[in-house]
């Protein structure tokens, strides 16, 4: 008789430190999670908490042979969750009628997803709902203020955003992406805030947290994020998220200025977010929340711990390199980086599961070799 491997969860997408925060939640409550990913070693693969990997062809070049292969480990494994944690998530939702009926794959539909995953639908459902946006531009020729923010409307890691300065600039990037779906908006002053939301049913949870330092120079990918109080951002998630009756985790993204107590929308991200591990160190622990609710069982009010910050240790170093290259760098940014004291959590290491970052360094390190690219 064949022996059935214990699994609980299998998660995808787990090359990074996303997918280690999520294998981490639901070890730590005494799951079996198996984690999937198109590479074979990465940080989840090599984690000690890991009950097993397995490697599957690319879910957004050869959707058919993603599928096959993990039907084949779902029917060998035979776990009661699929968590997918990133844009693979839209092509599981296409196929999910292929998977058995009592494997629960806690994600909305295909036509949600890639609704929401458009900025521009994102931002005109975001305004319906009441939540401040920024002015956008129809057309290249009604900019009259700049600098402007340019973006493809769909991308994340702050891939196809740009800030052009000047008309020549934006004409020039308008060309380049002739034929591609984009959205001109103001530039918002202020600094970015992450406001990560579960909502299932009747349930919601919402936590903010601000950017201390990004990867990217402008914005985007936070390496430190710090927990900060602000129920109007949560009170306005929970507006947008009840009027696109959204069920799942997702981040929704603002610009804030301080000084003038302007907030502006900027997009929603659809799944788990890069900065997963601030809200669960805080003691919001959003995915054995949502495994949790979504198998049926019910979850209280987290008691979240402001002033709770975490470090990502590798984006630092990324941060560090890419400033020095691009001549961008600052002494205080410095200072910053390259603290390490005074964090409650890093999101790709801990004391008990030290293989685990070689992982994620070897994963990063081929991908480098092979693109020439730290920004997978």
């Amino acid at each position: 008789m064949t022996e059935i491997k214990k699994c609980d969860v299998i998660v995808t997408y787990c090359w990074n430190r996303v997918g280690y925060n999520i294998l981490r939640s639901l070890s730590d409550k005494g799951l079996k999670v198996w984690a999937a990913d198109t590479s074979r070693h990465n940080i989840c693969s090599m984690s000690r908490f890991c009950a097993g990997s397995f490697v599957y062809p690319d879910p957004f070049t050869e959707e058919e042979a993603f599928i096959t292969v993990l039907l084949q480990k779902i029917n060998e494994l035979r776990p009661r969750v699929l968590m997918p944690t990133h844009d693979e998530g839209i092509i599981i939702a296409r196929n999910r009628h292929r998977f058995p009926k009592d494997l629960i794959i806690p994600i909305e539909s295909e036509e949600k997803l890639n609704r929401l995953s458009n900025k521009r639908i994102a931002t005109e459902l975001a305004e319906q709902a009441g939540v401040p946006v920024p002015v956008t531009y129809p057309t290249v020729g009604d900019v009259m203020n700049f600098p402007v923010v340019f973006k493809t409307v769909i991308g994340n890691s702050a891939k196809g955003v740009y800030f052009p300065k000047n008309h020549h600039e934006l004409t020039a990037l308008q060309n380049k992406y002739n034929g591609s779906e984009v959205l001109i908006e103001e530039w918002l002053k202020g600094n970015d805030i992450c406001v990560d939301c579960l909502r299932w049913n009747d349930f919601f949870q919402a936590t903010v947290y601000r950017a201390l330092v990004t990867k990217t120079d402008g914005g985007g990918t936070t390496t430190q994020r710090e927990i900060i109080s602000m129920p109007e951002l949560e009170e306005y998630a929970h507006k947008f998220l009840d009027s696109a009756d959204y069920n799942g985790v997702c981040g929704l993204d603002f610009r804030y200025d301080k000084e003038s107590g302007r907030l502006g929308f900027i997009e929603m991200n659809a799944r788990f977010t890069g900065g997963l591990a601030t809200p669960i160190a805080a003691g919001f622990d959003i995915p054995y929340m949502l495994y949790t609710l979504s198998t049926g069982g019910k979850c209280t009010k987290p008691d979240i711990r402001i002033g709770t910050s975490t470090k990502w240790i590798l984006g630092d170093v990324i941060t560090l390199v890419g400033r020095v290259l691009s001549f961008k760098f600052k002494k205080e940014e410095l200072r910053k980086v390259t603290k390490f004291t005074g964090f409650d959590a890093f999101d790709d290491f801990r004391k008990d599961d030290k293989k685990a970052i070689i992982g994620e360094m070897a994963y990063y390190l081929s991908k480098l070799i092979k693109n020439g690219k730290l920004n997978p």
